[in-house]
């Protein structure tokens, strides 16, 4: 008999080999694409190549990685603070620092999709699934959940598989030094204020119930909370330090004027989160996961289910409702002056739903597989549609109608910019209109405008006054200015919120206040729509540099 055993354990462990050489065979053709088109590769533009990618850039190229937080760095916002550009310390930058801004970032995605994959195999394999489970339904859920399109470049959501897999070992009174590894090196690779906090949360909370339960402590769960919060505050050492040593600076985040949803939208936003997700961590688990969730809830709801799959279900409907209602008129003011003091977005919390999805759909799939003749058939047929559902997703497929990173940042064009106007670029400021800053500063331009999580509000009111004609034309263009104002652009009311469409409207008026704009260092404007000679007597064109390698055309005015 226990030759048997461990005949049938030595044949266990060789299929699991070669199922981790296919799915890392997997990783690497999924990644081959970047490989082969570099820096021709379309890359996620919102919220990546027009800010994230950049600040990294404007970060060490300053010079100032670890510097005060307050020192300032001069190339955007006549100066902001580092804190302000890049508020944290992590792993991400030594990629990017030793290897280049694509390649750093090629990288980064590549470590992320490992991480994705192990971490989520093994937290399913030991805390999740029987040992005797059909072994394609954690390797196929793993796969599948690492080839997720991640947002950034950390693992806030990626690792927490992993993370998840440690703190539960932990609970069980297992002490392997991988597990303290993990939890020491996942706040150097990952955001607090995106899931660390909220991952915290949940396992304080398990750590109380254990306690109340058992009527005992888990010194070794605590020893982890503790641990964890320890290298989050040396992590996000620039964060901390602002938040205790206030500065005089008042943040524009001040204004922010969070818009207060009736009951109805409340309820809608809730929904479409719990249908859909939300942008920055997708789970993409819509046409398949969510059906057979309810499928299989349905089932069973008569038969014994899972405690911790019952937790889970509770747990994302739940958060999904606070999602939404916190935005809702009755409650909106509390949530604002929460935020006054803590400047965190509690609805961060769904950072934490994808890991929470693909977990109850591993545990459904083993529920299919037990409970039909088929229902290995079946599960091959579901994991291959929703693995082939989250591949449709590639960052590169799903931005092939946009600019690669090469013809975003234009960098043989804007170089051509900098060397018609031959003068240091840190002796004048320039604007852009109908594009994003950030590819003005990753070309080392020195920028009025840009894109930051925080800058000084005076600041703020002082650019305003550039732009106040042109908000004055556009209600949603103020709105989103004076309510919100992270964007801190030239605007146009012509060209209104639209930065990325190649074609090429004319602009007849553009109604700045140029004084205004001249008072603050300002000696040129970078446009990528001609603009009306007839109708801006004070500005002048004095080149246009054609596509070149670029997605631009662009139009250099100097103002006069």
């Amino acid at each position: 008999m226990n030759k048997l055993n461990k005949n049938n354990f030595s044949q266990s462990q060789s299929k699991e080999k070669s199922y981790f050489k296919l799915s890392f065979l997997i990783i690497a053709l999924y990644y081959l694409p970047y490989i082969l088109l570099g820096k021709n590769s379309p890359l996620l533009i919102l919220d990546n190549m027009d800010s994230n990618i950049t600040w990294v850039k404007i970060f060490l190229e300053s010079g100032n990685l670890f510097s005060n937080p307050y020192t300032k760095i001069d190339q955007v916002l006549n100066g902001i603070p580092n804190s302000s550009i890049y508020g944290m310390y992590d792993f991400s930058l030594i990629w990017f620092k030793a290897c280049g801004i694509f390649w750093g970032y090629v990288i980064n995605k590549f470590l992320m999709t490992l991480v994705g994959f192990t971490g989520m195999y093994y937290l399913l394999k030991k805390h999740f699934l029987p040992k005797d489970v059909y072994i394609l339904i954690p390797f196929g859920v793993a796969l599948t959940f690492a080839f997720l399109p991640f947002w950034s470049f950390t693992m806030s959501v990626c690792g927490l598989p992993l993370l998840l897999f440690a703190f539960l070992n932990l609970r069980n009174k297992t002490f392997h030094y991988t597990n303290w590894l993990i939890i020491l090196l996942f706040p150097l690779y990952s955001s607090l204020i995106l899931s660390g906090v909220f991952f915290m949360l949940i396992i304080t909370l398990i750590f109380i119930y254990d306690a109340v339960k058992t009527r005992s402590f888990n010194f070794p769960l605590l020893s982890g909370i503790i641990l964890m919060g320890c290298m989050y505050i040396i992590s996000h050492f620039p964060l901390f330090y602002t938040f205790i040593y206030r500065s005089s600076v008042v943040s524009h985040r001040i204004e922010f004027q969070m818009l207060a949803l009736s009951f109805l939208e409340a309820s809608k936003k809730s929904f479409k989160l719990f249908t859909e997700g939300q942008f920055h961590a997708q789970s993409l688990h819509t046409f398949i996961i969510i059906p057979i969730l309810l499928g299989c809830y349905l089932l069973y709801k008569s038969k014994s289910i899972n405690r911790s799959y019952k937790f889970i279900l509770i747990f994302i409907l739940l958060t999904t409702m606070f999602y939404g209602f916190l935005d809702w008129s009755m409650i909106a003011q509390l949530n604002k002056k929460l935020m006054d003091v803590l400047p965190i977005q509690l609805q961060r919390i769904h950072f934490l739903h994808p890991m929470f999805w693909y977990i109850l759909f591993a545990v459904s799939l083993f529920k299919i597989s037990t409970s039909f003749n088929a229902g290995k058939k079946i599960v091959v047929i579901l994991l291959l549609i929703q693995f082939l559902y989250v591949v449709g997703n590639h960052e590169l497929l799903a931005n092939r109608k946009g600019p690669s990173f090469n013809q975003f940042y234009a960098q043989k064009q804007f170089n051509k910019i900098k060397t018609f106007i031959n003068k240091p670029q840190n002796s004048y400021r320039i604007i852009s209109v109908g594009l994003h800053p950030a590819i003005a500063q990753f070309n080392g331009f020195y920028t009025l405008d840009g894109y930051f999580p925080s800058y000084p509000l005076d600041y703020k009111h002082e650019f305003r006054k550039i732009i106040s004609p042109e908000l004055d034309k556009s209600k949603k263009l103020k709105d989103y200015f004076d309510n919100w104002g992270s964007r801190c652009y030239a605007f146009s009311s012509e060209t209104g919120l639209d930065f990325v469409d190649p074609k090429y409207r004319r602009i007849q008026q553009l109604d700045y206040n140029f004084d205004a704009f001249k008072n603050m260092g300002g000696e040129y404007i970078i446009s990528r729509a001609e603009i009306d000679p007839g109708n801006n007597t004070k500005l002048k064109l004095v080149k246009t540099f054609a596509k070149y390698d670029s997605y631009w055309k662009i139009y250099l005015y100097e103002v006069l």
